[in-house]
């Protein structure tokens, strides 16, 4: 969050916990907030990666990944982003990349993120859930 201002910063975590919430018909919303958020903090990588997800919700799986690159170019040891990135990858198809992201962060160190979306998927809970990582 060092990349948002500090008078900013609760309206932006307020932002993502709506967005996170959202429901599948209120994404149109969502994106349109997220997209607000990119515009306004076009260096703050949590923007980035919240918006890659609801874009790759929607199914916008190429903005989806431009953005979660994004997210992890402006933050390259954010586990958060990296695993968003994965999801989004993932999501698109993109199984090979999403592996290669996962083992790219993991040149940093050990990652719990990881460790719990490994957890997620041997408990079958499907990998676009990111309500865990906020």
């Amino acid at each position: 969050m060092s990349q948002i201002p500090d008078h900013a910063a609760e309206r932006v975590l307020n932002t993502i916990e709506e967005v996170v919430n959202s429901a599948d018909e209120e994404l149109e919303e969502a994106e349109q907030w997220m997209k607000a958020l990119v515009e306004e903090f076009p260096e703050a990588s949590i923007v980035h990666c919240y918006y890659a997800w609801v874009l790759s919700r929607e199914g916008k799986h190429r903005e989806a990944i431009d953005h979660g690159r994004v997210a992890v170019k402006l933050s390259p040891e954010s586990e958060i982003s990296s695993v968003m990135l994965f999801r989004v990858l993932w999501n698109a198809g993109e199984h090979q990349q999403a592996f290669d992201e996962k083992k790219r962060l993991e040149n940093y160190g050990v990652s719990e993120g990881y460790a719990l979306l490994m957890q997620e998927w041997n408990e079958g809970k499907p990998v676009d859930d990111a309500t865990e990582q906020s």
